[in-house]
C-alpha cells in the first residue's frame, strides 16, 4: 500500500456520498474489493472478490443503515490518493486509510473457500438390449470471511464468516435426457452469502460522529473543504439542507483524549473558530459560505450548529 500525505483533506471525500442523511446519524462506509485466497480459480472465478464488494455495497445501501461509498467512486477516490488496499489490510493501514477517505469504517475480508466438485457414473448398455444410462452431478462450496475496521482507533469491531453450497443434476438414458446445470453458480452462491454478512453487520450498532446535515442528531453540519480568501466551501449542500442566509459555528479539533488503558478514543479538545453564515448553495453536497465572526478557518475544521 502507499499512502501519499500531500492530497486534499478527507473531507472532500464526502462529497461523494449518497443517500443524504438527514433525520439519522449514520455511520460512513468503504466497502474494500474482497480478496480470492482460493487456489485452482476457473477462469469466470478471478473477479469473485469484486462480485463481493459490489454486491455487499448493494445490500448494505438497501438495508439503510450506512452511508456507503459506491464502487466505482471509491476507486476513482483511492487512485486520485494513490491508494492500493486488498482484503489483507492491518488496522494502523485502516486508520490512515480511513481519514484520507474520510470513512468511519472500513470493510474487507476474503473468499476462504470456492470449489466445485463434479461427480458422474456411466452405466453402459448390456448384451440383451438394456439402457445406457449417464447421471451427473455439480456441486459448488463457498466461503467469505468479512470483518470491519474502526478507522479510529484500528479496532475490528465486526467479523463474521458466512458460507453456501448450492447443486444441480443431470440425467441421460440412452442419450435422452437432461438436467439443470446453471452456469450463473457464482452468483447464485455468492449472494446469499452476501446477504447473510450484511444482516450480521446491520444488526451491529457502530457509532458515528454525524456530518449529515443540519438535522445530524450530533450536531455536526459538516466541514469546511477548502478557504480561499474570504470564500469558504463545505462539504455540505442541499442534500444536508442547509441554505443561502444559515449561519453555523466553526471548531478546531485539537489534541485527541484516548484511554490509558485501552487506547480507545474517547473524544478530543475543540477550538471555536468563529462563526459563518451560507451565500450559496451549489450542490447537494457543496456551498459556500463567509465570515461573520473569527478568522482563520481552514479545510478540516467543523461546522456545528
Amino acid at each position: 500500500m502507499r499512502i501519499r500525505r500531500s492530497v486534499p483533506a478527507a473531507a472532500l471525500a464526502l462529497l461523494f456520498f449518497a443517500p443524504a442523511v438527514h433525520a439519522e446519524n449514520k455511520p460512513r462506509v468503504a466497502i474494500l474489493e474482497f480478496k480470492n485466497k482460493v487456489e485452482g480459480w476457473r477462469w469466470g472465478w478471478y473477479k469473485a472478490g469484486e462480485a463481493v464488494q459490489d454486491m455487499l455495497v448493494t445490500e448494505l445501501v438497501k438495508k439503510g443503515k450506512y452511508r456507503v461509498i459506491e464502487r466505482e467512486q471509491l476507486q476513482a477516490m483511492m487512485q486520485e490518493k494513490n491508494l492500493s488496499l486488498s482484503g489483507d489490510i492491518d488496522p494502523r493501514t485502516a486508520v490512515k486509510a480511513g481519514k484520507m477517505l474520510g470513512v468511519e469504517y472500513l470493510c474487507t475480508g476474503a473468499l476462504t473457500e470456492l470449489g466445485e466438485a463434479r461427480r458422474s457414473v456411466n452405466v453402459p448398455g448390456g448384451f440383451f438390449g438394456g439402457p445406457n444410462v449417464h447421471v451427473g452431478s455439480n456441486k459448488m462450496d463457498a466461503a467469505v470471511d468479512a470483518r470491519c475496521f474502526n478507522t479510529s482507533t484500528g479496532e475490528i469491531v465486526w467479523a463474521e464468516t458466512s458460507k453456501e453450497s448450492t447443486s444441480d443434476s443431470k440425467v441421460y438414458v440412452n442419450g435422452a435426457g437432461g438436467g439443470v446445470e446453471d452456469q450463473r453458480k457464482l452468483d447464485r452462491i455468492l449472494r446469499p452469502i452476501v446477504v447473510k454478512l450484511s444482516e450480521s453487520l446491520s444488526q451491529k450498532s457502530l457509532a458515528s460522529s454525524g456530518m449529515g446535515g443540519v438535522d445530524d442528531a450530533s450536531g455536526v453540519v459538516g466541514k469546511i473543504a477548502k478557504a480561499d480568501g474570504g470564500t469558504i466551501y463545505l462539504n455540505v449542500g442541499s442534500d444536508g439542507g442547509v441554505k443561502e442566509g444559515d449561519e453555523f459555528n466553526v471548531f478546531r479539533v485539537g489534541e485527541v483524549i484516548k484511554d490509558p488503558d485501552t487506547g480507545e478514543v474517547l473524544g478530543s479538545n475543540e477550538t471555536k473558530v468563529g462563526k459563518i453564515r451560507i451565500t450559496a448553495v451549489k450542490g447537494p453536497r457543496l456551498s459556500t459560505a463567509s465570515g461573520v465572526g473569527g478568522s482563520g478557518f481552514r479545510a478540516g475544521d467543523t461546522v456545528k450548529k
